[in-house]
């Protein structure tokens, strides 16, 4: 029997493994297993590609994590995320927490939330589904904090305006909070615990990277290949040729590559892609996240894990600080950061760096551009899937086509979604329970 072929060792080609019964092949082009589950250290500060915490829901797979990859290694720690807008820091999520604003800004918030949810301007938006994300704010949270919050900072995340958005994404991942929830947040009785991410996991020691390594020690009944990557398939043919000179043949083939890097493949294969597919994948459109690993002199002169940053006048959208998430990801008196920016390839590496110590300074993260001891760009191709109006139409083509070559696909990239890793995981797992039949 032909292998199963694995396409990517991020966490969904390393969860279909762990997963399948039937002999597979791992392929991967980098020179380690993680994908973006990779730690690096520099100076001794341990940084992942910005923050990768780990939300657990589904039973099985935290019994992998806590009893039989990591046992005993991972840490529960309840998040510490601000807002810095208008001068002050105010807890996340700004919806719930207002408290500590400009009391105008406060009373705008309050009072948009009220007209949209019972009062007659909202009354059409209640009536009927939001079209698009911008929709979706005004629905949920009304005119203040669209304006003041919600709507700037996502267009900084996500490069366009949230009306060029759907609001198919949001799900787990935008609270949508109620009348006392925003009032307590009004009066400073407000919550910190409302969110998917309230509290999370993270590896006691070795940084979000022990995770993807204590899946690989437990592989069995394959083979892994690193620096290797796919050139072309032929799915009629059911092969992929590989940089290494080598054609696979596959029984059965999951692609853990970006969508529309995988239709590249498929149309170099010669085998009959049609256009209509092609011309779909070139609808499909990303943003380039470059983060800046930054370490400065002393402790965390703030507390916060992370913090959002809606205004103009910075051009990141959030800051993390790994060190004061878990102290030992950095040596004592240094407080590190990743400092993150969103854009499509217009933002060199120099001017990130630059932007990075100007953002830290003025959101009163550091105390002077004297105690940078680094500042480091790093990019993440295609971070943030863009949902906009080609999205869903271009996505399905694609996938009807592949459901008739019998490709699946798993993970944040090649499922082409906004998801978490814990949703790569299941992704991968589901992969492994079709091909097990």
């Amino acid at each position: 029997m032909e292998p199963i072929v694995i396409l990517g060792a991020g966490l969904a080609g390393l969860s279909t493994a762990h997963f399948l019964q039937k002999p597979w092949r791992l392929i991967e082009k980098s020179d380690r297993v993680g994908g973006l589950i990779k730690t690096e250290v520099i100076d001794g500060c341990y940084f992942d590609p910005t923050g990768h915490w780990l939300h657990l829901r589904d039973p099985e797979i935290q019994e992998w994590v806590n009893t039989r990859w990591l046992p005993g290694q991972m840490v529960r720690i309840q998040r510490k995320a601000g807002i810095f807008t208008r001068g002050v820091f105010t807890r996340f999520p700004y919806q719930v927490n207002t408290h500590g604003l400009p009391p105008d800004v406060v009373a705008e918030n309050l009072m948009g939330f009220v007209e949209a949810i019972h009062g007659e301007k909202g009354r059409a938006l209640r009536e009927r589904e939001p079209k698009d994300f911008e929709e979706f704010i005004l629905r949920y949270m009304g005119e203040g904090f669209a304006k003041n919050f919600m709507v700037p900072y996502n267009q900084k995340l996500w490069t366009v305006h949230p009306r060029e958005m759907s609001a198919a994404w949001v799900g787990r991942f935008v609270p949508r909070p109620t009348l006392k929830e925003v009032v307590d947040g009004a009066l400073g009785a407000g919550t910190d615990a409302v969110g998917y991410n309230a509290s999370f996991l993270y590896p006691r020691e070795g940084g979000i990277e022990s995770l993807a390594r204590a899946m690989l020690r437990g592989l069995e009944g394959g083979e892994l290949s690193v620096r290797t990557e796919p050139t072309f398939i032929d799915w009629k043919a059911r092969k992929v040729a590989l940089s290494d000179g080598r054609t696979l043949s596959y029984s059965g083939l999951v692609s853990t590559v970006s969508l529309p890097g995988l239709v590249r493949l498929l149309a170099q294969g010669h085998s009959g892609v049609p256009e209509e597919v092609i011309a779909a994948a070139k609808r499909l459109r990303a943003t380039t996240v470059t983060y800046v690993a930054v370490a400065a002199r002393g402790a965390n002169r703030q507390p916060w894990h992370w913090i959002y940053l809606p205004e103009p006048e910075f051009h990141t959208y959030r800051i993390g600080s790994p060190s004061a998430v878990y102290d030992a990801l950095a040596p004592k008196d240094t407080a590190t950061f990743y400092v993150e920016y969103s854009h499509h390839g217009e933002l060199s590496p120099a001017t990130a760096e630059k932007y990075a110590v100007e953002d830290l300074l003025r959101s009163q993260m550091i105390h002077s551009a004297d105690d940078v001891l680094f500042a480091q760009a790093r990019e993440i191709p295609h971070a943030y899937v863009l949902y906009d109006e080609a999205y869903g139409p271009a996505k399905a083509e694609i996938l009807r086509f592949l459901e008739h070559a019998g490709i699946l696909t798993a993970g944040r990239y090649g499922q082409w979604e906004y998801s978490s890793m814990e949703d790569a995981i299941l992704a991968g797992r589901a992969c492994a329970r079709t091909l097990n039949g």
